[in-house]
């Protein structure tokens, strides 16, 4: 409010110098004919000032709206995760001189919630584990929604055993979470590195998955690492 007030005083005198300035180059000196120069600029100095007020409040609008929808574009809205668009979009920008691990997860017998519970009840097991992953990993880096129960984090500048330990914490995280009244949620999770086991994300994908589809075939709720 305090800045729209000095938009609104400062084009005000604005208008009004603007005013004097018009009397004095070009108009005869007149005491009257100065009071109505002086009026004139004031007056369309408001108008000026509401006018730009009009136009900043618009373009603050526009400027949510943008950021709202670039957000809703990028995050998956039940998980609150980043979801598929924007993993296939950062993947574009990361610098191939770094080293990056990636973590594979897959919530284990998943459609037993949804088929015995409800959907409702495997809708809060993917938001209770989107949670646990947010708050086991560091602030560098980003968690993904990749499809269905698929989950992907990628870690910037760190390596497979570094991975496998934050892994390692997230799925003990997940099995140790109370999940009353509904059964015991458990993960399956891959970890791999590029460039020691890719050359390229896709690449590096396929291996966090490989290895991941190995932890569950080995009786699941674990994870391994990709050799």
């Amino acid at each position: 409010m305090k800045k729209r007030f000095v938009i609104i005083v400062s084009i005000a005198i604005l208008g009004a110098i603007s005013g004097c300035a018009f009397y004095i180059l070009s108009m005869s000196a007149k005491d009257d004919l100065l009071l109505h120069c002086i009026a004139t600029g004031i007056f369309f100095g408001f108008i000026n000032s509401f006018v730009t007020l009009f136009l900043i409040k618009k373009n603050n609008i526009i400027k949510l709206d943008n950021e709202k929808l670039g957000y809703e574009i990028r995050v998956d809205i039940l998980t609150q995760l980043y979801n598929r668009y924007a993993l296939e979009n950062d993947i574009k920008s990361f610098n191939s001189d770094t080293v990056y691990s990636m973590i594979y997860i897959d919530i284990d017998n998943f459609s037993n919630f949804n088929n015995t519970y409800g959907h409702h009840a495997g809708d809060k097991v993917l938001k209770s584990c989107s949670n646990i992953i947010k708050n086991s990993i560091r602030t560098s880096d980003k968690a993904y929604r990749y499809g269905g129960e698929e989950l992907v984090v990628i870690l910037s500048g760190c390596n497979k055993k570094d991975a496998a330990r934050i892994g390692e914490s997230i799925v003990e995280n997940i099995r140790n979470y109370d999940n009353t009244p509904y059964s015991k949620i458990t993960i399956s999770a891959g970890v791999a590195s590029m460039p020691d086991d890719a050359q390229t994300f896709d690449q590096l994908l396929r291996a966090s998955d490989l290895v991941m589809l190995k932890a569950k075939s080995k009786g699941k709720n674990q994870l391994l690492q990709f050799s």
